[in-house]
Protein backbone atom coordinates (compact mmCIF):
# COMPACT_ATOMS: atom_id res chain seq x y z
CA UNK A 1 0.00 0.00 0.00
CA UNK A 2 1.48 3.48 -0.76
CA UNK A 3 2.40 5.72 1.95
CA UNK A 4 1.49 9.61 2.30
CA UNK A 5 2.21 12.14 -0.15
CA UNK A 6 4.19 14.90 0.21
CA UNK A 7 2.09 17.26 -1.64
CA UNK A 8 4.32 20.36 -1.39
CA UNK A 9 7.09 18.02 -3.81
CA UNK A 10 4.80 18.19 -6.54
CA UNK A 11 4.06 21.85 -6.81
CA UNK A 12 1.09 24.00 -7.05
CA UNK A 13 -2.43 22.96 -8.38
CA UNK A 14 -5.47 24.59 -8.93
CA UNK A 15 -7.15 21.97 -7.26
CA UNK A 16 -5.11 20.69 -4.29
CA UNK A 17 -7.07 17.86 -3.46
CA UNK A 18 -7.15 16.47 -6.47
CA UNK A 19 -3.77 17.30 -7.78
CA UNK A 20 -1.97 14.85 -5.96
CA UNK A 21 -4.60 11.65 -6.54
CA UNK A 22 -5.70 12.44 -9.97
CA UNK A 23 -3.88 9.60 -11.34
CA UNK A 24 -4.25 7.31 -8.96
CA UNK A 25 -8.21 7.48 -10.15
CA UNK A 26 -7.72 7.01 -13.52
CA UNK A 27 -9.44 4.57 -14.83
CA UNK A 28 -7.98 4.44 -18.11
CA UNK A 29 -5.73 0.71 -17.00
CA UNK A 30 -7.69 -0.13 -14.29
CA UNK A 31 -7.69 -3.96 -15.54
CA UNK A 32 -4.30 -3.60 -15.51
CA UNK A 33 -3.25 -2.50 -12.44
CA UNK A 34 -6.18 -4.01 -10.26
CA UNK A 35 -4.63 -8.23 -10.66
CA UNK A 36 -2.39 -9.43 -8.43
CA UNK A 37 -0.70 -13.28 -7.75
CA UNK A 38 1.83 -13.28 -4.86
CA UNK A 39 2.83 -16.23 -7.12
CA UNK A 40 3.93 -14.06 -10.16
CA UNK A 41 7.96 -14.02 -10.61
CA UNK A 42 8.10 -17.81 -8.36
CA UNK A 43 9.80 -20.21 -8.91
CA UNK A 44 7.87 -22.98 -7.06
CA UNK A 45 9.84 -25.92 -7.75
CA UNK A 46 12.81 -23.77 -5.84
CA UNK A 47 10.31 -23.26 -2.73
CA UNK A 48 10.64 -25.28 0.32
CA UNK A 49 7.25 -27.12 1.24
CA UNK A 50 6.49 -24.64 4.51
CA UNK A 51 7.30 -22.01 1.64
CA UNK A 52 4.69 -23.74 -0.46
CA UNK A 53 1.95 -23.44 2.40
CA UNK A 54 2.81 -20.12 3.24
CA UNK A 55 2.27 -19.31 -0.79
CA UNK A 56 -1.26 -21.05 -0.22
CA UNK A 57 -2.22 -19.14 2.63
CA UNK A 58 -1.37 -16.04 0.48
CA UNK A 59 -3.74 -17.17 -2.54
CA UNK A 60 -6.82 -16.66 0.04
CA UNK A 61 -5.59 -13.23 1.34
CA UNK A 62 -3.89 -11.59 -1.56
CA UNK A 63 -4.60 -13.46 -5.21
CA UNK A 64 -7.09 -10.84 -6.56
CA UNK A 65 -8.56 -11.82 -10.15
CA UNK A 66 -11.29 -9.12 -11.41
CA UNK A 67 -13.91 -9.28 -12.85
CA UNK A 68 -16.36 -7.75 -14.68
CA UNK A 69 -18.27 -6.66 -11.66
CA UNK A 70 -14.94 -5.58 -9.43
CA UNK A 71 -14.22 -3.73 -12.53
CA UNK A 72 -17.37 -1.64 -12.21
CA UNK A 73 -17.09 -1.21 -8.39
CA UNK A 74 -13.91 0.23 -8.93
CA UNK A 75 -14.73 2.33 -11.68
CA UNK A 76 -17.37 3.86 -9.56
CA UNK A 77 -15.57 4.27 -6.62
CA UNK A 78 -13.04 5.98 -8.06
CA UNK A 79 -14.92 8.78 -10.14
CA UNK A 80 -17.29 8.88 -6.91
CA UNK A 81 -14.20 10.49 -5.00
CA UNK A 82 -13.30 12.74 -7.86
CA UNK A 83 -16.66 13.97 -8.11
CA UNK A 84 -16.56 14.79 -4.34
CA UNK A 85 -13.23 17.14 -5.18
CA UNK A 86 -14.09 18.12 -7.75
CA UNK A 87 -17.10 20.10 -6.00
CA UNK A 88 -14.75 20.76 -3.00
CA UNK A 89 -12.02 22.54 -4.83
CA UNK A 90 -10.82 24.24 -1.77
CA UNK A 91 -9.43 26.89 -4.23
CA UNK A 92 -13.22 28.49 -4.91
CA UNK A 93 -14.04 31.21 -1.97
CA UNK A 94 -17.53 29.54 -1.91
CA UNK A 95 -15.65 26.08 -0.60
CA UNK A 96 -13.75 27.70 1.96
CA UNK A 97 -16.80 29.23 3.38
CA UNK A 98 -18.66 26.28 3.28
CA UNK A 99 -16.23 24.27 5.35
CA UNK A 100 -15.85 27.32 7.77
CA UNK A 101 -20.20 27.05 8.33
CA UNK A 102 -19.53 22.89 8.74
CA UNK A 103 -17.04 23.99 11.44
CA UNK A 104 -19.37 26.45 13.21
CA UNK A 105 -21.81 23.51 13.67
CA UNK A 106 -19.70 22.32 16.94
CA UNK A 107 -21.70 21.36 19.82
CA UNK A 108 -24.97 20.61 18.14
CA UNK A 109 -27.16 17.84 17.83
CA UNK A 110 -26.94 16.20 14.67
CA UNK A 111 -30.90 16.33 14.35
CA UNK A 112 -30.69 20.03 15.10
CA UNK A 113 -28.72 21.20 11.95
CA UNK A 114 -29.84 22.47 8.66
CA UNK A 115 -29.82 20.77 5.63
CA UNK A 116 -26.71 22.05 3.30
CA UNK A 117 -27.15 21.19 -0.43
CA UNK A 118 -25.96 18.33 -1.75
CA UNK A 119 -22.42 17.26 -2.95
CA UNK A 120 -21.48 14.12 -2.59
CA UNK A 121 -22.85 10.34 -3.83
CA UNK A 122 -23.04 7.42 -1.69
CA UNK A 123 -23.13 4.01 -2.92
CA UNK A 124 -24.30 0.36 -1.85
CA UNK A 125 -22.48 -2.94 -2.60
CA UNK A 126 -24.69 -5.96 -0.58
CA UNK A 127 -24.21 -9.44 -1.48
CA UNK A 128 -23.80 -12.82 0.93
CA UNK A 129 -20.80 -14.16 3.00
CA UNK A 130 -17.93 -15.08 0.94
CA UNK A 131 -18.52 -13.36 -2.60
CA UNK A 132 -15.47 -10.95 -1.66
CA UNK A 133 -17.25 -7.66 -1.60
CA UNK A 134 -15.02 -6.45 1.03
CA UNK A 135 -11.77 -8.22 -0.68
CA UNK A 136 -12.67 -6.38 -3.81
CA UNK A 137 -13.54 -2.82 -2.25
CA UNK A 138 -9.84 -2.93 -0.24
CA UNK A 139 -8.12 -4.20 -3.64
CA UNK A 140 -9.57 -0.70 -4.81
CA UNK A 141 -8.71 1.71 -2.03
CA UNK A 142 -4.97 -0.17 -1.84
CA UNK A 143 -4.55 1.77 -5.14
CA UNK A 144 -4.84 5.16 -3.83
CA UNK A 145 -2.78 7.10 -1.12
CA UNK A 146 -4.16 6.86 2.41
CA UNK A 147 -2.93 10.89 3.14
CA UNK A 148 -1.41 13.33 1.70
CA UNK A 149 0.56 15.62 3.28
CA UNK A 150 0.10 19.24 1.72
CA UNK A 151 2.33 22.10 2.28
CA UNK A 152 1.39 26.27 2.06
CA UNK A 153 -1.34 26.73 -1.05
CA UNK A 154 -2.19 30.24 -1.47
CA UNK A 155 -4.82 29.08 -3.74
CA UNK A 156 -6.38 27.42 -0.90
CA UNK A 157 -5.30 29.87 1.94
CA UNK A 158 -3.25 27.25 3.83
CA UNK A 159 -0.19 27.00 5.24
CA UNK A 160 -0.48 22.99 5.49
CA UNK A 161 -3.07 20.67 5.56
CA UNK A 162 -3.11 16.52 5.82
CA UNK A 163 -5.93 15.23 3.77
CA UNK A 164 -7.33 11.43 3.83
CA UNK A 165 -8.31 10.20 0.47
CA UNK A 166 -10.11 7.40 1.97
CA UNK A 167 -10.88 5.87 5.63
CA UNK A 168 -12.23 1.80 5.71
CA UNK A 169 -14.38 0.98 8.98
CA UNK A 170 -16.73 -2.01 10.40
CA UNK A 171 -20.24 -1.10 11.46
CA UNK A 172 -20.19 -1.45 15.27
CA UNK A 173 -21.30 -4.69 16.63
CA UNK A 174 -24.24 -3.97 18.33
CA UNK A 175 -25.15 -1.07 15.93
CA UNK A 176 -24.58 1.85 18.20
CA UNK A 177 -23.81 5.08 16.50
CA UNK A 178 -21.45 5.62 19.52
CA UNK A 179 -19.31 2.65 18.32
CA UNK A 180 -19.31 3.63 14.54
CA UNK A 181 -18.40 6.90 15.64
CA UNK A 182 -15.78 6.31 17.85
CA UNK A 183 -14.37 3.47 15.50
CA UNK A 184 -14.25 6.31 12.94
CA UNK A 185 -12.01 9.01 15.14
CA UNK A 186 -9.84 5.85 15.02
CA UNK A 187 -8.93 5.20 11.55
CA UNK A 188 -9.03 9.14 11.04
CA UNK A 189 -6.27 9.30 13.35
CA UNK A 190 -4.15 6.27 12.16
CA UNK A 191 -4.37 7.67 8.56
CA UNK A 192 -3.84 11.58 9.71
CA UNK A 193 -1.62 11.00 12.47
CA UNK A 194 -4.03 13.12 15.00
CA UNK A 195 -5.59 12.48 18.19
CA UNK A 196 -8.98 12.82 17.75
CA UNK A 197 -9.94 9.36 19.76
CA UNK A 198 -8.03 10.29 22.92
CA UNK A 199 -9.68 13.99 23.29
CA UNK A 200 -12.13 13.49 26.08
CA UNK A 201 -13.88 17.02 25.01
CA UNK A 202 -14.66 14.86 22.22
CA UNK A 203 -15.38 11.40 22.97
CA UNK A 204 -17.47 12.41 26.16
CA UNK A 205 -20.14 14.12 23.94
CA UNK A 206 -23.80 12.40 23.65
CA UNK A 207 -23.57 10.49 20.63
CA UNK A 208 -25.84 13.46 18.55
CA UNK A 209 -23.58 16.15 19.07
CA UNK A 210 -20.26 13.20 18.60
CA UNK A 211 -21.80 12.61 14.91
CA UNK A 212 -21.43 16.47 13.96
CA UNK A 213 -17.88 16.48 15.82
CA UNK A 214 -17.14 13.56 13.70
CA UNK A 215 -18.10 15.37 10.33
CA UNK A 216 -16.62 18.28 10.93
CA UNK A 217 -13.04 16.47 11.48
CA UNK A 218 -14.06 14.01 8.51
CA UNK A 219 -14.31 17.85 6.28
CA UNK A 220 -11.48 19.40 7.97
CA UNK A 221 -9.50 16.36 6.43
CA UNK A 222 -11.18 16.15 3.68
CA UNK A 223 -11.76 12.74 3.63
CA UNK A 224 -12.58 11.19 -0.30
CA UNK A 225 -14.80 8.55 0.55
CA UNK A 226 -16.04 6.90 3.68
CA UNK A 227 -16.49 3.17 3.78
CA UNK A 228 -18.64 1.29 6.19
CA UNK A 229 -18.89 -2.34 6.06
CA UNK A 230 -19.88 -5.46 7.89
CA UNK A 231 -23.61 -3.88 8.07
CA UNK A 232 -25.59 -6.86 9.00
CA UNK A 233 -29.03 -7.67 10.20
CA UNK A 234 -28.26 -7.97 13.23
CA UNK A 235 -25.99 -4.94 13.91
CA UNK A 236 -28.38 -2.37 12.12
CA UNK A 237 -32.04 -2.62 12.49
CA UNK A 238 -34.52 0.27 12.91
CA UNK A 239 -35.85 2.07 15.69
CA UNK A 240 -33.80 4.67 17.54
CA UNK A 241 -30.63 3.42 16.64
CA UNK A 242 -30.96 2.26 12.94
CA UNK A 243 -32.31 5.89 12.38
CA UNK A 244 -29.62 7.71 14.19
CA UNK A 245 -27.05 6.04 11.85
CA UNK A 246 -28.79 6.53 8.76
CA UNK A 247 -29.30 10.74 9.62
CA UNK A 248 -25.57 10.32 10.22
CA UNK A 249 -24.82 8.68 6.55
CA UNK A 250 -27.03 11.58 5.02
CA UNK A 251 -25.72 14.25 7.51
CA UNK A 252 -21.96 13.37 5.96
CA UNK A 253 -23.43 13.37 2.15
CA UNK A 254 -24.45 16.95 3.33
CA UNK A 255 -20.99 17.93 4.35
CA UNK A 256 -19.93 16.34 1.13
CA UNK A 257 -18.38 13.25 2.59
CA UNK A 258 -19.13 10.84 -0.26
CA UNK A 259 -20.06 7.26 1.37
CA UNK A 260 -20.24 3.74 0.82
CA UNK A 261 -22.12 1.46 2.71
CA UNK A 262 -21.21 -2.39 2.40
CA UNK A 263 -23.06 -5.13 3.89
CA UNK A 264 -25.51 -7.88 3.83
CA UNK A 265 -29.11 -7.22 1.81
CA UNK A 266 -31.44 -8.67 4.57
CA UNK A 267 -28.86 -5.35 6.95
CA UNK A 268 -29.73 -2.87 4.32
CA UNK A 269 -33.40 -3.46 3.66
CA UNK A 270 -34.12 -0.89 6.49
CA UNK A 271 -32.39 2.17 3.97
CA UNK A 272 -34.85 1.10 1.65
CA UNK A 273 -37.99 1.72 3.88
CA UNK A 274 -37.62 5.34 3.31
CA UNK A 275 -37.60 6.62 -0.09
CA UNK A 276 -34.55 9.58 0.50
CA UNK A 277 -32.27 6.91 2.05
CA UNK A 278 -32.49 4.90 -0.63
CA UNK A 279 -31.93 7.30 -2.99
CA UNK A 280 -29.46 9.61 -1.30
CA UNK A 281 -27.43 6.33 -0.37
CA UNK A 282 -27.84 4.78 -3.73
CA UNK A 283 -26.53 7.79 -5.61
CA UNK A 284 -22.91 6.56 -6.60
CA UNK A 285 -24.95 3.29 -7.44
CA UNK A 286 -25.91 -0.03 -6.34
CA UNK A 287 -23.93 -3.06 -6.40
CA UNK A 288 -25.87 -6.54 -5.90
CA UNK A 289 -23.31 -9.61 -6.12
CA UNK A 290 -24.27 -13.14 -5.59
CA UNK A 291 -22.74 -16.41 -6.14
CA UNK A 292 -21.47 -16.34 -9.61
CA UNK A 293 -23.53 -18.82 -12.28
CA UNK A 294 -21.75 -21.65 -14.00
CA UNK A 295 -22.59 -20.19 -17.52
CA UNK A 296 -21.14 -16.40 -16.39
CA UNK A 297 -18.08 -15.28 -18.29
CA UNK A 298 -16.85 -13.49 -14.82
CA UNK A 299 -16.36 -17.21 -13.78
CA UNK A 300 -15.72 -19.07 -17.19
CA UNK A 301 -13.17 -16.62 -18.31
CA UNK A 302 -12.04 -15.30 -15.84
CA UNK A 303 -11.85 -16.41 -11.83
CA UNK A 304 -12.09 -20.36 -12.92
CA UNK A 305 -8.66 -20.03 -14.83
CA UNK A 306 -6.63 -17.49 -12.09
CA UNK A 307 -7.79 -19.91 -9.43
CA UNK A 308 -6.39 -23.13 -11.47
CA UNK A 309 -3.18 -21.19 -12.40
CA UNK A 310 -2.21 -21.17 -8.79
CA UNK A 311 -0.72 -23.96 -7.93
CA UNK A 312 2.37 -24.79 -6.17
CA UNK A 313 3.25 -28.29 -6.76
CA UNK A 314 5.74 -29.84 -8.55
CA UNK A 315 3.88 -30.71 -11.71
CA UNK A 316 0.25 -29.29 -13.40
CA UNK A 317 -2.54 -30.49 -12.47
CA UNK A 318 -4.34 -33.68 -14.91
CA UNK A 319 -7.54 -32.03 -14.28
CA UNK A 320 -9.18 -30.54 -17.33
CA UNK A 321 -11.79 -28.05 -16.47
CA UNK A 322 -12.10 -25.38 -19.08
CA UNK A 323 -15.26 -24.26 -18.73
CA UNK A 324 -15.31 -24.27 -15.00
CA UNK A 325 -17.54 -26.70 -14.12
CA UNK A 326 -15.23 -29.14 -11.40
CA UNK A 327 -14.31 -25.70 -9.56
CA UNK A 328 -17.94 -24.85 -9.31
CA UNK A 329 -19.17 -27.81 -7.94
CA UNK A 330 -16.90 -27.35 -5.09
CA UNK A 331 -18.18 -24.00 -4.86
CA UNK A 332 -21.40 -22.93 -5.94
CA UNK A 333 -19.97 -19.76 -7.33
CA UNK A 334 -18.99 -18.60 -4.19
CA UNK A 335 -15.09 -17.47 -4.06
CA UNK A 336 -14.09 -17.65 -0.97
CA UNK A 337 -15.12 -21.70 -1.22
CA UNK A 338 -13.53 -21.75 -4.92
CA UNK A 339 -10.16 -20.57 -3.36
CA UNK A 340 -10.45 -23.09 -0.43
CA UNK A 341 -10.87 -26.11 -2.36
CA UNK A 342 -7.56 -25.63 -4.54
CA UNK A 343 -5.67 -24.58 -1.60
CA UNK A 344 -6.89 -27.44 0.56
CA UNK A 345 -6.54 -29.72 -2.08
CA UNK A 346 -3.13 -28.89 -2.59
CA UNK A 347 -2.41 -28.86 1.20
CA UNK A 348 -3.20 -32.21 1.02
CA UNK A 349 -1.45 -33.68 -1.87
CA UNK A 350 2.05 -31.72 -0.07
CA UNK A 351 1.08 -33.61 2.89
CA UNK A 352 1.01 -37.04 0.63
CA UNK A 353 4.00 -36.15 -0.96
CA UNK A 354 2.62 -36.09 -4.11
CA UNK A 355 3.60 -34.22 -7.47
CA UNK A 356 0.13 -33.05 -8.40
CA UNK A 357 -3.55 -32.80 -7.09
CA UNK A 358 -5.96 -34.80 -8.57
CA UNK A 359 -9.70 -35.30 -8.72
CA UNK A 360 -9.42 -37.26 -4.79
CA UNK A 361 -7.76 -34.75 -3.96
CA UNK A 362 -10.55 -32.41 -4.46
CA UNK A 363 -13.14 -34.84 -3.16
CA UNK A 364 -10.94 -36.20 -0.11
CA UNK A 365 -10.46 -31.82 1.06
CA UNK A 366 -14.28 -31.13 0.21
CA UNK A 367 -15.38 -34.14 2.63
CA UNK A 368 -12.71 -33.40 5.07
CA UNK A 369 -12.22 -30.81 7.80
CA UNK A 370 -11.93 -28.08 5.48
CA UNK A 371 -15.65 -27.92 4.87
CA UNK A 372 -18.02 -28.46 7.44
CA UNK A 373 -21.70 -29.88 6.81
CA UNK A 374 -23.56 -26.47 6.83
CA UNK A 375 -20.53 -25.11 4.25
CA UNK A 376 -21.51 -28.15 2.11
CA UNK A 377 -25.05 -27.03 2.18
CA UNK A 378 -24.12 -23.22 1.54
CA UNK A 379 -22.51 -24.86 -1.68
CA UNK A 380 -25.24 -27.02 -2.69
CA UNK A 381 -27.93 -24.35 -2.37
CA UNK A 382 -26.30 -22.45 -4.83
CA UNK A 383 -25.06 -24.41 -6.98
CA UNK A 384 -28.30 -26.89 -7.55
CA UNK A 385 -30.66 -23.95 -6.95
CA UNK A 386 -32.14 -25.38 -4.11
CA UNK A 387 -33.85 -22.62 -1.85
CA UNK A 388 -34.86 -25.37 0.97
CA UNK A 389 -31.15 -25.59 1.45
CA UNK A 390 -30.60 -21.80 2.53
CA UNK A 391 -33.82 -21.96 5.12
CA UNK A 392 -31.19 -22.82 7.68
CA UNK A 393 -29.19 -19.61 7.40
CA UNK A 394 -30.76 -16.69 9.09
CA UNK A 395 -28.60 -14.11 6.69
CA UNK A 396 -29.30 -15.55 3.32
CA UNK A 397 -32.70 -14.06 1.48
CA UNK A 398 -33.49 -17.42 0.29
CA UNK A 399 -37.24 -16.64 -0.67
CA UNK A 400 -35.77 -14.23 -3.17
CA UNK A 401 -33.20 -16.70 -4.65
CA UNK A 402 -36.41 -18.88 -4.93
CA UNK A 403 -38.41 -16.27 -6.73
CA UNK A 404 -35.48 -15.91 -8.55
CA UNK A 405 -35.05 -19.56 -9.21
CA UNK A 406 -38.28 -19.75 -10.89
CA UNK A 407 -39.28 -22.37 -7.97
CA UNK A 408 -41.24 -20.03 -6.05
CA UNK A 409 -44.05 -17.32 -6.94
CA UNK A 410 -43.69 -13.87 -4.98
CA UNK A 411 -46.91 -15.02 -3.20
CA UNK A 412 -45.62 -18.50 -2.20
CA UNK A 413 -42.28 -17.19 -0.69
CA UNK A 414 -44.56 -15.28 1.75
CA UNK A 415 -45.71 -17.94 3.30
CA UNK A 416 -43.96 -19.18 6.54
CA UNK A 417 -42.16 -22.68 5.80
CA UNK A 418 -43.86 -25.56 7.10
CA UNK A 419 -41.88 -27.23 10.19
CA UNK A 420 -41.00 -30.70 8.61
CA UNK A 421 -39.79 -29.49 4.84
CA UNK A 422 -38.78 -32.50 2.85
CA UNK A 423 -34.98 -32.01 1.93
CA UNK A 424 -33.14 -33.12 -1.20
CA UNK A 425 -30.13 -33.82 0.75
CA UNK A 426 -30.11 -36.17 3.77
CA UNK A 427 -27.43 -33.60 5.57
CA UNK A 428 -29.84 -31.17 5.86
CA UNK A 429 -30.76 -29.62 8.99
CA UNK A 430 -33.64 -28.15 10.82
CA UNK A 431 -34.55 -24.52 9.79
CA UNK A 432 -35.14 -22.14 12.23
CA UNK A 433 -38.54 -20.48 12.55
CA UNK A 434 -37.82 -16.74 13.04
CA UNK A 435 -34.88 -14.42 12.49
CA UNK A 436 -32.41 -13.30 14.57
CA UNK A 437 -33.45 -9.87 16.16
CA UNK A 438 -31.28 -6.56 16.84
CA UNK A 439 -29.38 -7.29 20.12
CA UNK A 440 -31.31 -3.65 21.83
CA UNK A 441 -34.79 -5.17 20.89
CA UNK A 442 -33.23 -8.29 22.30
CA UNK A 443 -32.45 -6.74 25.46
CA UNK A 444 -36.21 -4.43 25.70
CA UNK A 445 -37.88 -7.49 25.00
CA UNK A 446 -35.92 -9.47 28.12
CA UNK A 447 -36.15 -6.52 30.39
CA UNK A 448 -39.95 -6.34 29.77
CA UNK A 449 -40.37 -10.38 29.75
CA UNK A 450 -38.91 -10.22 33.57
CA UNK A 451 -40.04 -7.23 35.12
CA UNK A 452 -43.79 -8.88 33.95
CA UNK A 453 -42.93 -12.12 35.28
CA UNK A 454 -41.83 -10.32 38.66
CA UNK A 455 -44.66 -8.48 39.06
CA UNK A 456 -47.08 -11.15 37.72
CA UNK A 457 -45.78 -13.38 40.61
CA UNK A 458 -46.10 -10.53 43.61
CA UNK A 459 -50.04 -10.12 42.27
CA UNK A 460 -50.15 -13.89 42.57
CA UNK A 461 -48.79 -14.32 45.88
CA UNK A 462 -50.89 -11.45 47.41
CA UNK A 463 -54.08 -12.73 45.48
CA UNK A 464 -53.33 -16.10 47.56
CA UNK A 465 -52.28 -14.59 50.85
CA UNK A 466 -55.77 -12.97 51.05
CA UNK A 467 -57.70 -16.13 50.85
CA UNK A 468 -55.70 -17.90 53.44
CA UNK A 469 -57.06 -18.62 56.87
CA UNK A 470 -55.13 -16.76 59.69
CA UNK A 471 -53.94 -19.86 61.01
CA UNK A 472 -52.41 -21.12 57.69
CA UNK A 473 -48.95 -22.17 57.79
CA UNK A 474 -48.79 -20.05 54.15
CA UNK A 475 -49.91 -16.77 56.17
CA UNK A 476 -49.33 -16.25 60.08
CA UNK A 477 -49.73 -19.61 61.00
CA UNK A 478 -46.00 -20.41 60.81
CA UNK A 479 -45.17 -17.17 62.92
CA UNK A 480 -47.85 -18.07 65.79
CA UNK A 481 -46.45 -21.53 65.35
CA UNK A 482 -43.06 -20.69 66.54
CA UNK A 483 -43.97 -17.91 68.97
CA UNK A 484 -46.51 -20.47 70.86
CA UNK A 485 -43.34 -23.58 70.86
CA UNK A 486 -41.33 -20.62 71.78
CA UNK A 487 -43.03 -19.87 75.20
CA UNK A 488 -43.42 -23.49 75.92
CA UNK A 489 -39.67 -24.02 76.23
CA UNK A 490 -39.44 -21.06 78.07
CA UNK A 491 -41.58 -21.82 80.86
CA UNK A 492 -39.85 -25.10 81.01
CA UNK A 493 -36.73 -23.97 81.36
CA UNK A 494 -36.15 -21.18 84.34
CA UNK A 495 -33.84 -18.30 83.07
CA UNK A 496 -34.75 -17.89 79.27
CA UNK A 497 -35.95 -15.35 78.15
CA UNK A 498 -37.67 -13.39 74.80
CA UNK A 499 -34.81 -10.82 73.81
CA UNK A 500 -36.54 -7.81 73.73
Amino acid sequence: MDTCIDQAKIGAATNPYLEAIASHLSTDDIEHRLPYSPLTGVDVRQLSTQARFDMLDRMQLQMFQPTLTSLDTTTRLFRMIRRGYLLRDPSLSSNRTRTINIARFAGKNIEDLPWLPPTAHGMRNTGITGLGKTYELTRALELIPPCILHGRSDAADWTHMTQVPWLYVGMSHDGSLGGLLLQILVALDKAAGTDYSNRRSITRLSNEKLAVQVGIALSNHAVGVLVIDEIQERNFSGGVRGGLAATFFLRMLNFGIPIVLMGNPLGMKVLDTFSQDMRRIGSGGSIEMHPMQVADDDFVKFFAPAIWRYNVMDEASPIQDADGTILYKYSGGIRDYACRIVTAAQRLALDLGHKCITQEHLDQAFEGPDFSRKDRDLIAGFRDKNPFLLQQFDDIPWQQYAIDWGKFTPAEASIPSPSNTTQSNDATSSIPSKRTKPVSQQDHENMTRNRTRKENAKRKNAEAKANLSHDDMRNSGLQEHLISQFEHVRQNQPGTEIPQ
